[in-house]
C-alpha cells in the first residue's frame, strides 16, 4: 500500500478551513417542523434575527408542520447536504419512530447534529382538590386508588404522555389517560378537577401555577430551575431516574461537510450562551444548555432507546 504523502492531509484541511470561512454565501433556510408559535419556532426566530445581522445573509425561518413533525424533518432529510437547509428539532423526533409503522427517515442516518440549543422543563402538577401536596403523597394516593387518578395530555404519543408512563412504571402505580387537543384544553381540566393531574412545561404551566389554578409538586428535571427554584426534582422527591424534558436542537442533512458543521455549531453555541439570549429566553420558559454536535448525538441516540422502552412497556400506538 503506498504511503499518503503528509501534504495531502494539510491541503485536506486548507479546503475544509476555507470552506468553512466562505460558509454562508447564499440564504439560510431554518425549517420548523411545527406550526408558528411553539418552542422551536421561538428559538428558530431568535437563531434568524440574530444571524441575519452577524452573517450579512437571510437565514430564513420556513414553518412545514404535519405528522408530528415529520413532514419537516424529511425535507431537510431529503435536503443538499451543504447547510443551507437546516431542521430546528425537539425530542418527539425520538419519540415517533416508536409510535408509527413507517418513519421517512431514520434519525441517526440521515442528520448530521449540529447543537443542542435549550430545553423547555416540566413540571407535575395536579388539581387543587387533589389531597396531595408532594409526589411521595401522590403516589401512596394512587397505589390505594388504582385506576381512579386520571392523567391529562396534549394527546397521544406526546413527549407528556410518554413521560407519565414512564412516571407509572417507575412508581408502579395505575391511572387512566385522557388526551386532550392541546395543552390549555388539559391544564383547564386538571383546574377544574375534571382530570387530576398532568406533565406540562413550565412555559405553558406557569400562569395556571402563579394563579393558584394548578398545584405543582415537582419539575421533571435533574435539578431544580430557575423560574421554580422551591420546588424539588421528581427525582429529588423520592422516583429515581425520572427526567422527562423537551430539548432543542439544530440538525442539518447527513453528509453535510464537517467543516460547515463545526462553523454552525461554533455560531450557534456562541449565540445560545450570551446574556442577551438568555434574558430573551429564559423568561418564557426556556433553560440555554448549549453543547456541541458530540454531546447532541450521544443524547439522540439515549433518548431512542429510553423512550423505545416505555413505549413499548406501554404498548402506546398513536392515532
Amino acid at each position: 500500500m503506498k504511503r499518503i504523502p503528509a501534504f495531502f492531509f494539510l491541503f485536506l484541511a486548507s479546503a475544509f478551513s476555507a470552506l468553512a470561512q466562505q460558509y454562508p454565501q447564499q440564504p439560510i433556510r431554518l425549517v420548523v417542523p411545527f406550526a408558528a408559535g411553539g418552542g422551536n419556532d421561538i428559538l428558530a426566530r431568535v437563531i434568524s434575527q440574530r444571524l441575519n445581522a452577524r452573517w450579512g445573509q437571510p437565514v430564513l425561518v420556513e414553518n412545514r408542520p404535519g405528522a408530528g413533525g415529520n413532514i419537516g424533518a424529511e425535507h431537510v432529510a431529503k435536503s443538499a447536504p451543504d447547510g443551507y437547509t437546516l431542521l430546528v428539532a425537539t425530542n418527539t423526533l425520538t419519540m415517533t419512530p416508536h409510535l408509527v409503522a413507517r418513519v421517512p427517515f431514520d434519525v441517526r442516518q440521515d442528520f448530521s447534529p449540529v447543537a443542542l440549543l435549550a430545553t423547555t422543563p416540566f413540571a407535575l402538577v395536579v388539581s387543587p382538590d387533589l389531597p396531595v401536596k408532594s409526589v411521595k403523597e401522590l403516589v401512596a394516593h394512587a397505589k390505594q386508588n388504582p385506576g381512579k387518578l386520571s392523567y391529562a395530555t396534549p394527546g397521544i404519543g406526546t413527549p407528556h404522555h410518554l413521560g407519565m408512563e414512564y412516571f407509572k412504571s417507575l412508581t408502579g402505580t395505575e391511572m387512566v389517560h385522557v388526551p386532550y387537543k392541546g395543552s390549555v384544553a388539559s391544564l383547564t381540566d386538571v383546574a377544574t378537577g375534571r382530570a387530576q393531574l398532568m406533565l406540562i412545561t413550565i412555559n405553558a404551566a406557569m400562569p395556571f401555577i402563579q394563579g393558584n389554578k394548578v398545584r405543582a409538586l415537582a419539575v421533571a428535571e435533574r435539578e431544580r430551575i430557575s423560574q421554580l427554584r422551591e420546588l424539588p426534582t421528581v427525582i429529588e422527591a423520592g422516583v429515581p431516574d425520572f427526567e422527562v424534558t423537551a430539548w432543542y436542537a439544530v440538525l442539518a442533512p447527513a453528509r453535510t461537510p464537517d467543516a460547515v458543521t463545526q462553523r454552525l455549531a461554533g455560531e450557534l453555541l456562541q449565540l445560545f450562551s450570551d446574556t442577551e439570549t438568555r434574558e430573551r429566553l429564559q423568561p418564557v420558559g426556556f433553560e440555554l444548555t448549549p453543547a456541541p454536535p458530540e454531546r447532541l448525538r450521544a443524547l439522540i441516540a439515549a433518548d431512542l432507546e429510553k423512550w423505545g422502552r416505555v413505549v413499548k412497556a406501554a404498548g402506546i400506538k398513536a392515532e
